[in-house]
Formats: C-alpha cells, sequence, structure tokens
C-alpha cells in the first residue's frame, strides 16, 4: 500500500514529478512561426487572394512586445523596458497592373480597398493603419496591393498595433525606397497608430518591434530614441505565461486622451507654481514627488503619482534584471500593477483576480503578475517548471469565479 500511495498507478512515477514532466511537455509543445515563415505566408497569402503578378513586391516582418513597465510613455517622453514577443506581423506589399489598390488580412475573407485614409467607411482600424501607412509615402498614380498575416494576439493591444504598424512602414520603405532613417520611420509609425487607433501611443513599442529581440528585454529612451539590449531570464531560470481575463480594452479611448492632457495641463501647472524649469514630467525627481503633488489639482495627484513614479520603476527594473533577481524583478511588475489599480484607476476584477492567484503562489515559486497596458491580458513571470501549474490553478479558480475559462498559455 505504501509503495502504491507513493508511486503513480499508471505510470510508476512518483506523484512529485508527474507535474514537472507535464510541465516539460507542455514547454517542449510551444510552437510559435519563426519571422522567416511568417514572411513567407504573408507573400503565399498575396499570391493565393490576389492573384500571381510579375511586379516587384517587398515583405518585412516585426515582433510584437510587451511593455513590462513602458505604458507611462504613453504620456510623457520617459524610459521604459519592453519585452519583444516571440509571435509577430508581416506584411507583403507588391505594385500591380491594375487600378485599384487592395489589402487583405489572413483569416479575414474581405478584400479591402486601398481607398485614401480619409475616406469615410466602417473599416477597422488595422485597415485604416495599413491605408494610411501605404498612401502617405506611395508615389502618385502607383497602385499596390497589401497582404498581412500575424502571430500576435489581438488581446495585446500595443504589441499587435507596433508589430502591424512597423512591419507596414519596413515593408512600404523597401517597395518605395522611402529615404527615412529609423528615428524618423519610427516616428511616423508612432503619428499613424495614435491617428487611427485614437489614443496616445509611445515610441518604446515601435522602436522595441523594431529593433528588440526575442531572449531580451529592450530598455528604450522614448525623448533621444536611444535603445539597447538587456539579457532576459533563460528558459532554466524563470518562465512566462498568459491568461486573458477580459476581452478588449478595458477603458473607453477617449479616458487615454483625457490623461494626456492632463499631463500637459499639470506640467504648466508645475512650472507656474513650483518647478520653473520643468519641460516634462521626465525630469521630475522622485524627491521632489511631493512637493509637486501639493502644487496640482487633488484630482491630477493620483495620475501624476502614477506616471512619475513608473518613471522612476524602470531603473530598479533594470537593475533587477543585470542582478538576474527575478524575485525583485517579480516584486517590482507587482508594484506596478497595484500603482496601475489604486492611482490610474484602471481597476477590472477579472484581471485582479488573475493578479491576486498569482500573489497567492509566491511561496510556490510565482514572482509576479500585470496586465499588458490597455487589454486584458494578463502576463504572469515565475519558476520555470512552476508556471504552467500556475496557469492550470489559475483557471480553474477563474472558471469557479467567474463562469468561464479564461485562456492560458506558455509563452
Amino acid at each position: 500500500m505504501a509503495s502504491q500511495s507513493f508511486f503513480s498507478e499508471h505510470t510508476g512515477t512518483p506523484p512529485f514529478v508527474q507535474p514537472l514532466l507535464h510541465a516539460l511537455d507542455r514547454m517542449q509543445r510551444r510552437e510559435v512561426l519563426q519571422p522567416q515563415q511568417v514572411t513567407a505566408r504573408a507573400q503565399e497569402v498575396l499570391v493565393e487572394r490576389l492573384g500571381t503578378s510579375l511586379r516587384p513586391s517587398e515583405a518585412a516582418f516585426a515582433h510584437g512586445g510587451t511593455g513590462l513597465i513602458g505604458a507611462h510613455t504613453h504620456y510623457f517622453d520617459g524610459f521604459a523596458v519592453i519585452m519583444p514577443l516571440r509571435v509577430g506581423t508581416a506584411v507583403a506589399i507588391r505594385f500591380t497592373e491594375g487600378p485599384d489598390s487592395r489589402i487583405v488580412f489572413e483569416g479575414e475573407e474581405t478584400i479591402w480597398p486601398l481607398s485614401a485614409p480619409d475616406a469615410a467607411d466602417d473599416a477597422p482600424f488595422w485597415v485604416r493603419l495599413v491605408r494610411e501607412t501605404v498612401h502617405r509615402w506611395m508615389p502618385p498614380g502607383a497602385a499596390v496591393e497589401v497582404a498581412m498575416v500575424s502571430t500576435v494576439r489581438p488581446e495585446y493591444i500595443d504589441a499587435y498595433l507596433s508589430a502591424l504598424g512597423v512591419a507596414t512602414a519596413r515593408a512600404v520603405q523597401a517597395l518605395f525606397a522611402v529615404p527615412l532613417g529609423t528615428p524618423a520611420l519610427m516616428q511616423a509609425v508612432r503619428e499613424i497608430v495614435e491617428h487611427c487607433a485614437g489614443f496616445p501611443f509611445s515610441l518604446a513599442y515601435p522602436i522595441a518591434a523594431d529593433s528588440g529581440r526575442p531572449g531580451t528585454f529592450t530598455l528604450v529612451d522614448t525623448q533621444t530614441f536611444d535603445h539597447l539590449p538587456l539579457e532576459a531570464p533563460s528558459a532554466e531560470q524563470a518562465g512566462w505565461g498568459m491568461v486573458v481575463a477580459a476581452r478588449g480594452m478595458l477603458r473607453d479611448a477617449a479616458l487615454y486622451r483625457e490623461r494626456r492632457s492632463v499631463v500637459e495641463e499639470a506640467v504648466q501647472q508645475l512650472q507656474q507654481k513650483a518647478f520653473p524649469g520643468l519641460q516634462s514630467l521626465r525630469t521630475l525627481e522622485h524627491r521632489h514627488l511631493a512637493q509637486a503633488l501639493a502644487a496640482l489639482p487633488v484630482s491630477y495627484r493620483p495620475v501624476i503619482r502614477h506616471l512619475v513614479t513608473e518613471n522612476q520603476r524602470v531603473q530598479k527594473l533594470v537593475a533587477a534584471t543585470r542582478r538576474k533577481d527575478w524575485q525583485m524583478f517579480g516584486a517590482l511588475l507587482l508594484m506596478s500593477q497595484a500603482s496601475v489599480s489604486h492611482d490610474w484607476g484602471s481597476n477590472n476584477e477579472r484581471v485582479t483576480f488573475v493578479v491576486e492567484q498569482v500573489e497567492n503562489l509566491t511561496l510556490d515559486g510565482m514572482y509576479g503578475a500585470f496586465a499588458t497596458g490597455r487589454g486584458g491580458c494578463v502576463l504572469t513571470f515565475g519558476k520555470t517548471f512552476m508556471v504552467p501549474q500556475a496557469l492550470d490553478r489559475i483557471r480553474t479558480a477563474f472558471e469557479a469565479t467567474f463562469g468561464d475559462a479564461p485562456e492560458v498559455a506558455l509563452l
């Protein structure tokens, strides 16, 4: 009987080993198309949906990237740490002999006309994004056909937009021989995304989509466009999981526009009342934060406290990364998420539930969790073999609480 209680009835494996084998099997089954495969698929979709052509064509790929601590740079020119994902977007574009320009997206039946970006229609914003990017640089009288393939989940809102924007811009640049350097092109991508999506968008995400590579983090200075890679934890050191806690954007786009106005007004008031040389929240030191908050209207204080604290937290995240202190790294992510909930005011009971589940597992080897910007997708971070188990526990508890099971995946 003792032997039967210690060993699995079906496999003869000790029960404490079984979860590790299950985790290893799930990690080994993670399959993501490589960039060259996604790019080749975009070229195939172009031919499958729009026919063959002898005219020149180009294609480009960009990785999606999620902000570890970076969403504050949507509102001022601060520092950000972005994690490039293995997934990404490819765009193929070619000249066409026909008079009409067209766009196709893998997974959609519609063939969208590539009409002028100000055309009045009900096209979704991702179609408008491609349109505006192409029209910004397309030679007069030219006609093109475009195909897009993406492995970025739409729940990663900022990652999806940045990957699509950069891949389209790079493909367009190659086809039309656009004479722009990288900083100017990334600035153009940011402007186009903001215009089409209707909310503030940081330069950090296009820069990371263009330059970042999986297996690293990208530290970005959004004022100077400087960026450098940071060594991310290896697969042996730590792992990542994803939980889709809620669909779509958690708040209306108008809120994000209003928050940018708050920041601009706050900087003006601080210049007038306490810090005459202040040009951006970027240069407001944490030791002066209490003085700055006292000079602002009460309604502004939580937003400004969150943004300034987040910018300062980036330095701590970089230090933890370089020390390979993944417990501190996870704690900083949890602090960031708490600030988002308490000061930024982006509470969502489903997101909060997932984060709390991870916090309850810290003694078991989970390090932290955070919501990926504007969406309801939560990234979880912990010891490699603990993450699959944590995802299973979270999924079970979530379904018992809310009545529906969230999608979960290893990254």
